[in-house]
């Protein structure tokens, strides 16, 4: 969140992609931006419209149920007034093809507006090291499957990750890189959180240590998860 109240101002326009119960649009839209958001999940959707019409800002926000790679359909709906900025926590990398969505970006984001998303890391150097520590080959590898399961809740879904020079390829002919980093970089990803709890003064260590190697050259595209970013070319 801290990202995106410095990166976006208020009375800015912005698309959200993946809104889920709507609590980063909320905060964008107490901070003064309008705030259109889009998820597949209706039930998602309903939680954050009863957020909203609780709130006297909630009438700056507006809900759509689609996926990020609808958005080229959903223009319609979403309107035709190009948005100051975008961005998504982790919805893209529920996504098997970014193209669509870029293009629907590309046609949505104003030239000099910003996107910031975060998207699964293909190489996460600390999930390796301890997976390999605890001889599980299969978990110490499987960012590297085409397909990757991920429980939400009590389902089971596929995500798809990425590398840091995959996800600038597919943006630059649309937007210029500024910046990047892992979040988080060295703390192990959340489903060893149960090994962590035994080990209090080792995870202290690494929530302080974090976020200042999160931008070190070649740590900053080794982390569970990659910040980007964007600014939109003319």
């Amino acid at each position: 969140m801290m990202e995106y109240r410095t990166t976006f101002q208020p009375l800015d326009r912005l698309l959200e992609i993946g809104c889920g119960t709507g609590d980063e649009a909320l905060e964008l839209a107490k901070r003064g931006c309008e705030v259109v958001a889009i998820d597949p999940s209706e039930e998602m959707l309903n939680l954050a419209r009863r957020k909203a019409d609780r709130q006297p800002y909630g009438t700056r926000l507006r809900f759509i149920k689609g996926y990020a790679r609808d958005l080229g359909k959903l223009m319609p709906e979403i309107g035709d007034a190009h948005f100051d900025g975008a961005y998504s926590s982790f919805a893209l990398s529920y996504e098997v093809d970014l193209e669509p969505v870029v293009d629907g970006l590309t046609r949505l984001v104003r030239p000099g507006g910003s996107l910031v998303v975060a998207l699964m890391n293909r190489i996460c150097a600390i999930e390796y090291l301890a997976a390999s520590a605890a001889l599980r080959p299969a978990v110490a590898g499987r960012r590297l499957a085409a397909r990757i399961p991920h429980k939400v809740g009590g389902m089971t879904t596929e995500v798809f990750s990425r590398t840091v020079f995959e996800v600038t390829r597919l943006l630059k002919n649309s937007f210029e890189l500024l910046d990047f980093r892992a979040v988080p970089a060295v703390l192990p990803p959340p489903y060893l959180n149960h090994i962590m709890r035994r080990l209090p003064s080792l995870t202290a260590i690494l929530e302080y240590v974090d976020p200042k190697i999160a931008k070190f050259p070649l740590i900053r595209a080794l982390g569970d998860h990659t910040l980007f970013k964007f600014r939109r070319r003319p």
